[in-house]
């Protein structure tokens, strides 16, 4: 493992640990359905997040990838919950007990893309990044579910997959920055200023070194 991507490994382990000494402060106490699956959908991602740790720590690079998908469709339905589905005035258990059938991911990055909110806010084209238009990050860690894909058919060919140092950094970068502003939106559903406050802090800190 390169230095560059062990700094990055170590990085994971240290948000990690930053985020859920904030969550043990915060002490969260959901009370409506959106702030409870607000709280679901993140413990599920940060159980995935900690897999892919240990997985790239044990140089499963691959199978990482394939948690990746996984916490990406958590990451952007926890959104499209909060601001898309809450605004229809939609239930939460109608969503769990598949009476609304969630769009697919496509359609909801779309969504999210037209948000606006009462005082103007947009997310811009801050989804759109994982769309073929940009990383096409869904596309590409969705080969390693599907069995098909470039990567699959470079590890028919030659018996294993070598990722470059780059694709493995960009992956946990990616990561990265999802854990850290699903953190924030937690937070924010659950009115926790202050940790809200100080997970912006580490996220500006951490993009102006970038």
């Amino acid at each position: 493992m390169s230095t560059s991507v062990e700094q990055k490994m170590n990085e994971i382990y240290e948000d990690f640990c930053f985020i859920h000494a904030l969550l043990e402060e915060a002490k969260v106490n959901p009370t409506t359905d959106y702030e409870k699956i607000n709280l679901t959908y993140f413990q599920i991602f940060c159980t995935h997040y900690e897999s892919f740790y240990i997985l790239l720590r044990s140089n499963h690079f691959s199978s990482g990838i394939l948690l990746m998908r996984s916490m990406l469709e958590l990451y952007v339905k926890s959104y499209y919950l909060e601001f898309i589905a809450k605004n229809k005035n939609e239930e939460v258990m109608d969503y769990l007990d598949g009476k609304i059938k969630y769009p697919s991911f496509f359609a909801m990055v779309e969504e999210l893309g037209e948000f606006k909110s009462t005082s103007g806010d947009t997310f811009g084209n801050f989804f759109s990044q994982f769309t073929k238009s940009q990383l096409a990050s869904y596309e590409k860690f969705s080969f390693f579910s599907h069995g098909s894909g470039e990567y699959i058919k470079f590890f028919y060919k030659h018996g294993k997959i070598n990722f470059s140092r780059e694709q493995i950094s960009d992956v946990i970068e990616t990561a990265k920055g999802m854990f850290l502003t699903f953190a924030m939106l937690l937070f924010a559903v659950q009115g926790k200023e202050a940790q809200l406050e100080k997970v912006l802090e580490k996220f500006n800190s951490d993009e102006s070194k970038t």
